[in-house]
């Protein structure tokens, strides 16, 4: 048996801001982690954390306008939660500074999703400098492989360097981080956060992964077993459930999703273990319906290093913001602004005459002139198509690959252009965001919108993905799970996408899920050790 003050499930940001945060309290703090890698779902993350007034930003920023702005971009949720959540994130930013070799940098480039509201900004954001791996080991073993490169560019400097808009990549910049063994990114973040566990003294389990929770004589939750040769590890003062979402359990996703998710972005580990276990001691569970929803894409030969070779979605993101694309549903029709940050939340409409989603299967249609300049589904631009790209010398043609009326892809298709060349979507609005802007090509006459003219076309399918789950146990300000009648659960407590989330049931801002899982987790962890 393991004996530990804390023991905590997940070593995600939620998990190690959690345990560096016990740990840093004195505590003696164990970390489970299932799989055979660290970082879960951060790892594979841009790794930004949405941070309104903390100490690194260059603009002016406040509680009451970070306030007023969650007020106005995601009505509806608690309150209270909303605001620990800002008072806390900044306060966080620093510790994390403070006890482990992470420092911040702000990110400008990077406006909220809807900047535009009373509240808004156009720079919350704060991401980790290029830090060294060191005697971690050898980064393709210690996290999940990044999707698009190696994690050695930051967020900022991927943006600056127009990197999914055809800009040209700074090599020399590249080399001598990848020389010098530095990374970015989330693989940044979790290993600035290894760092700074193992110096104070957590102790880390990889294999190990958590199958119940186990309580005292009195309910309280004191520790867990686990599928490991020592059984059973003990909790002296309480668990953290920080293992991440039920996206990869297909089975929870059919009973609990209110919209369609197939592919999810996150690595293959992701099967609801915190959820269950929360729910088996009594947890209330709140919203179980919602996921953060992203469009995702598929290249056949791109799986994870997991023993099952499961496959490797990505984030569809050239294929959404730039210009000479657009997106249509089975009917050929466009059907949302491609560029919007919470444009996947469209895949869950449902036609009322079929009473099934109303634009799933969906495609993204482009032309010689996208393929020239930007990358589409991970195939760099201008390099040979592989032959599982559908591509067609006519518009007609292309339409009857993927089984759409040729009639009403070309209408579709001659009103964008019409538009597009106008610089003004009048169906959906794309491109009249500075978030929308961010992600565009600035050298472009309009740099959303582009005509889709040249032949050849190509089609690619867009999916319904997702970066985790929102659904699981209720917490408090404090992080405690929450049992039906309100009250917390004694020694249990849940953070990042383990917990229910405190925003949705869209994304207001880049960056908020691991914003949210640093924040809860570090309230967790503090909360074992000083009780407040």
């Amino acid at each position: 048996m393991i004996d530990a003050d804390v023991v905590v499930i997940g070593s995600g940001a939620a998990g190690l801001a959690a345990a560096l945060a016990a740990a840093d309290g004195g505590a003696e703090v164990v970390v489970l982690e299932a799989s055979p890698r660290w970082g879960g779902s951060t790892a594979v993350s841009g790794g930004q954390v949405w941070a309104p007034a903390n100490h690194r930003m260059d603009e002016s920023d406040s509680l009451d306008e970070a306030l007023t702005y969650c007020r106005a971009a995601a009505p509806g949720r608690d309150d209270a939660m909303v605001e620990t959540f800002l008072r806390t994130v900044p306060e966080v930013v620093r510790f994390l500074e403070e006890r482990s070799p992470i420092r911040f940098a702000p990110a400008p480039a990077y406006p909220d999703t809807f900047a535009e509201l009373p509240g808004g900004k156009t720079a919350r954001h704060v991401e980790v400098r290029p830090l060294a791996v060191g005697d971690l080991g050898d980064l393709d073993e210690l996290v999940w492989p990044a999707p698009f490169f190696a994690p050695v560019l930051t967020n900022q400097e991927v943006l600056e360097h127009y990197l999914f808009a055809g800009g040209t990549p700074p090599m020399e910049l590249i080399a001598q981080r990848m020389a010098a063994g530095t990374v970015t990114l989330g693989a940044g973040l979790v290993v600035g956060l290894l760092h700074g566990c193992r110096t104070a003294g957590v102790r880390l389990i990889r294999d190990c992964r958590a199958t119940e929770l186990t309580r005292d004589e009195q309910g309280r939750v004191d520790g867990v077993r686990i599928d490991h040769p020592d059984g059973t590890v003990r909790a002296r003062r309480g668990v953290v459930l920080a293992s991440g979402g039920f996206e990869h359990d297909p089975a929870l996703r059919t009973r609990l999703l209110s919209g369609p998710l197939t592919h999810p972005v996150t690595p293959p580990i992701q099967h609801g273990d915190a959820l269950r276990m929360a729910g088996r001691v009594g947890a209330a569970l709140a919203y179980t319906g919602e996921y953060w929803s992203w469009p995702a894409c598929q290249a056949p030969d791109r799986t994870w290093p997991d023993p099952a070779g499961t496959p490797q979605p990505q984030l569809t993101l050239p294929e959404r913001s730039l210009p000479h694309v657009l997106w249509v549903n089975t009917a050929g029709r466009r059907f949302v602004n491609e560029t919007s940050h919470n444009c996947a939340s469209a895949f869950a409409e449902l036609d009322p005459n079929t009473h099934r989603p109303r634009n799933l299967p969906a495609w993204a249609i482009g032309d010689a002139q996208f393929r020239a300049k930007y990358s589409v589904a991970g195939i760099p631009a201008g390099t040979p198509a592989p032959d599982w790209l559908i591509r067609a010398d006519s518009l007609a043609e292309l339409a009857e690959r993927i089984d759409i009326d040729p009639a009403a892809l070309a209408h579709t298709v001659t009103r964008f252009n019409a538009m597009a060349e106008a610089g003004r979507d009048d169906d959906f609005q794309r491109g009249r965001t500075r978030y929308e802007h961010a992600f565009g090509d600035p050298t472009a006459v309009h740099p959303n919108l582009g005509p889709v003219s040249e032949p050849p076309f190509f089609a690619v399918p867009v999916y319904p993905g997702a970066v985790g789950t929102k659904g699981g146990p209720r917490t408090d300000d404090r992080a405690r799970v929450l049992d039906w009648s309100d009250r917390p659960i004694p020694g249990l407590y849940a953070a990042g996408n383990a917990a229910a989330a405190v925003f949705g049931p869209g994304t207001i801002a880049g960056g908020l899920t691991i914003a949210s899982a640093l924040t809860w987790g570090w309230l967790a962890g503090r909360d074992l050790v000083t009780g407040h």
